[in-house]
């Protein structure tokens, strides 16, 4: 029988017993210990959470925290005591399986899964009363280069995400964002902390010396030992609430291209870093038209607006004389400086300035509306190159409804760049849309100076130095599959990174080919040879990371039968951790009472540095209640003396009938009325189309009449018709991944198809249905 912490409006709860001479927080996550060696472009890190249960019930806890976006991880272990538990890589819905029945069975277990391609969830099952155990993560990275500088990012905190959409259930979940439970952990209230801390050990071995270490973010020592450079935190730095960044430089010039190989059963696979020996050429520089995309929203509250300010000031007064500009601004509602581009003058500069001054922090992240209203500002004229300038620190849970909006709406020849202000901010999104969007993406800390990060964008932004990039392959047998497979225009002092498997295993050579500034050829040449068993094994994992990478690409839209089938045979062939399999670990002795009472709890977490509290959560105060129930059985309270170990104070007991938790969860929702509000200026067609159930096989009548029902209340815009065949399961009166088998379907508006995964998902079925489902609808006037 679990303990659980019941919650409301959101709010998930976390356990804990409070100190009665300081506001200090007791919480089953320790401290985690990261290791990480740097050898050339690559890092491998081994992060450790050590996590103990303070109560006298078996505990479950249940950690969000972020990775790096392109991290492939590829190992996840649990030890207890002496006993080193490997953990095997598995279906997701296979590993979720193991899991909940070695829960049940008494047995410890960990499961390890992706949500995003930067936030994970690490589940801990029958953590004895008073016992420690340990959860170790592996995983390989690339390092940032830019402008000569080597850079390592180690992320430490999941920031809060706003939730749009219309509530699911009671979980939180919505519509658009169906996972939200899973990516808005519990918050520490201000004035708190726990005793969670972070060590971090950086080895660099670059065998050459190394210059200039430095950390924006972070107090560090420095050591020396033979040919490895070690960088420690400083003891007064190890609070878990900001990104660690780590910056270098290694003394040589020859950094024009590095090539790295791997052989095995799998194929020969490389790494190729390339940068071009190329100058900028300010001759070159056409007139161009530049939107800033300024979030205003809550959680920009602060220093994170301050600086977005700062940079947006620089941003203007940099501009060259014959460009164009304009600036939106959202949150709940998006609003423009002017409704058409306006000139480099003195006069429209003291504008924009005076517009950016008068900016406030306050309101929901409706980030689609601000890309919206970007993507379809009028130009002034269509021989000029528009670039849209995204400032924002992402915190959002549609993410991919986002880039799935660039993805489908960005304009050829218009690029998107992103600036994340603040100490912990999405990464993915910042990095994906810039990606997708042809730009580069920056991110800023709230107190770093921004006189250089504005220079070096206008360098970028300019004129991109090597344009029309492409590859080609020369050798007998077949050829690489290379990623990305369509290579990004390269800016000033930025390396073009090239990941690829020859599966045939048959040396060749690679030809880079593009057009650099001034309409000059450029080409470079590698030559790849592959030796079997031989090279750094990191270098296929990689690759593994990178198909699985622009798979995820293709499928932002929403997934797809085929794209899931692929990601996850990689997954598995790569042993590598994706939001389709997962990591599972479990001793094979039982450990606690089977079917006995535990509890359950979710690890809150800091806030990041610079974000305000008020800001994400209103002017409310953290609720200091806690309801427990009994699951499987009749509901019953139970007060904190009842599971803890510790003598706690009555202020910090849990309230037998308290409806309100200690720790506000940081998604904010949207409600119905504001999502009217965006609505009203969009056009309504004065018909509808209807939706038709063709087949359907998995659920009984009734739920095929329950299904059609729901279905027939979707208003879809007429002019479209044909058939969509979707495969999705059921549980716990939930419609769970939700595929689009796109072979079968004749029907290829994406905004169609959306509207109807929204509804899909939407639906609740009876709790007693379970199983896999296949539908076939038919849209028609």
């Amino acid at each position: 029988m679990t303990i659980n912490i019941e919650t409301k409006n959101r709010q998930p709860g976390g356990l804990y017993v409070q100190s009665p001479s300081e506001k200090q927080l007791i919480f089953p996550l320790k401290h985690t210990e990261v290791l990480a060696k740097i050898a050339g472009n690559l890092s491998r890190v081994e992060v450790t959470q050590q996590f103990a249960n303070p109560f006298t019930k078996p505990l479950e806890a249940v950690y969000v925290f972020p990775l790096p976006d392109e991290a492939a991880v590829d190992e996840m272990e649990i030890k207890i005591g002496e006993k080193v538990i490997k953990g095997n890589i598995k279906k997701r819905e296979e590993a979720q399986q193991i899991y909940q029945q070695a829960k049940q069975e008494g047995r410890t277990a960990g499961l390890l899964e992706q949500e995003r391609d930067n936030i994970f969830t690490q589940s801990l099952a029958n953590i004895k009363p008073g016992e420690q155990i340990d959860v170790t993560i592996r995983y390989t990275d690339s390092l940032k280069f830019e402008s000569g500088d080597y850079e390592f990012v180690l992320p430490m905190v999941v920031g809060p995400r706003f939730i749009p959409g219309t509530e699911i259930d009671s979980s939180g979940d919505t519509d658009e964002v169906p996972d939200a439970s899973r990516i808005t952990p519990p918050v520490i209230p201000p004035g708190t902390r726990s005793k969670h801390d972070l060590n971090v050990t950086v080895e660099i071995n670059a065998g050459i010396p190394v210059s200039q270490v430095r950390s924006p973010s972070h107090q560090i020592d420095i050591e020396h030992d033979n040919q490895i450079l070690r960088v420690k935190l400083a003891g007064e730095d190890t609070i878990p609430n900001k990104d660690l960044i780590l910056r270098y430089q290694v003394a040589t010039d020859n950094t024009q291209a590095t090539v790295l190989t791997q052989a095995d059963e799998r194929g020969g696979h490389f790494a190729v870093y390339l940068i071009p020996a190329l100058e900028y050429n300010s001759e070159q520089i056409v007139a161009k038209d530049v939107i800033f995309l300024i979030d205003t929203s809550g959680s920009q509250h602060g220093d994170p607006l301050i600086k977005c300010q700062e940079l947006m000031r620089r941003f203007i007064n940099g501009l060259n004389p014959d460009d164009t500009f304009s600036i939106i601004d959202f949150s709940n509602t998006t609003q423009q400086l002017a409704a058409a581009p306006l000139p480099n003058t003195p006069k429209n500069r003291a504008l924009a300035i005076h517009y950016i001054n008068q900016l406030q922090a306050n309101g929901g992240t409706y980030l689609l509306n601000g890309i919206r209203a970007a993507l379809n500002f009028p130009a002034q004229s269509p021989e000029r190159l528009r670039s849209i300038v995204l400032l924002t620190d992402g915190y959002i849970g549609n993410e991919n409804q986002i880039l799935a909006e660039v993805q489908q709406e960005l304009k050829p020849g218009n690029r998107l760049y992103s600036f994340g202000a603040g100490s912990s901010v999405n990464r993915f999104l910042l990095n994906r849309i810039a990606e997708i969007g042809r730009g580069t993406a920056r991110i800023i800390r709230q107190d770093e100076p921004t006189q250089e990060v504005a220079e070096k964008f206008f360098r970028q932004i300019n004129n991109p130095v090597l344009t029309n990039i492409q590859f080609s392959w020369e050798s007998e047998g077949e050829n690489p599959l290379i990623y990305p497979t369509a290579p990004p225009d390269l800016f000033a002092e930025q390396p073009l990174v090239l990941c690829g498997r020859k599966q045939d295993g048959i040396a060749g050579k690679l030809r880079v080919q593009g057009i650099a500034a001034g309409g000059q050829r450029y080409e470079k040449t590698f030559d790849l040879k592959f030796a079997k068993n031989t090279g750094n094994p990191a270098v296929a994992q990689l690759w593994g990371r990178s198909r699985i990478k622009a798979l995820m690409n293709q499928m932002f839209a929403g997934d797809t039968k085929a794209g899931v089938e692929a990601v996850t045979e990689t997954a598995l062939t790569y042993q590598l951790l994706s939001q389709y399999t997962a990591f599972v670990a479990v001793s094979d002795d039982v450990r606690v009472e089977p079917g006995g009472e535990y509890i359950s709890a979710d690890v809150p977490i800091e806030m990041p540095q610079g974000v305000s509290y008020q800001g994400v959560f209103g002017g409310a105060a953290p609720m200091s209640g806690m309801r427990m129930r009994r699951s499987f059985a009749q509901n019953k309270s139970y007060s904190a003396q009842a599971i803890s170990g510790f003598a706690a104070p009555e202020s910090a007991l849990f309230a037998e009938e308290a409806e309100d938790v200690s720790f506000a969860a940081p998604g904010m929702m949207a409600d119905s009325s504001s999502t009217a509000e965006m609505c009203e200026n969009e056009a309504i067609a004065p018909e509808f189309l209807a939706i038709e159930v063709v087949s359907v096989t998995g659920l009984d009548a009734a739920a095929t009449a329950a299904l059609t029902k729901h279905l027939q209340e979707v208003e879809l815009p007429a002019g479209f018709s044909g058939e969509v065949v979707f495969e999705f399961t059921i549980n716990k009166g939930r419609v769970l991944r939700l595929m689009l088998d796109e072979e079968k379907s004749t029907l290829t508006d994406g905004k169609i198809i959306y509207q109807i995964r929204i509804s899909l998902l939407a639906w609740h079925p009876t709790q007693s249905a379970s199983g896999t489902v296949s539908l076939t609808l038919r849209v028609h006037s």
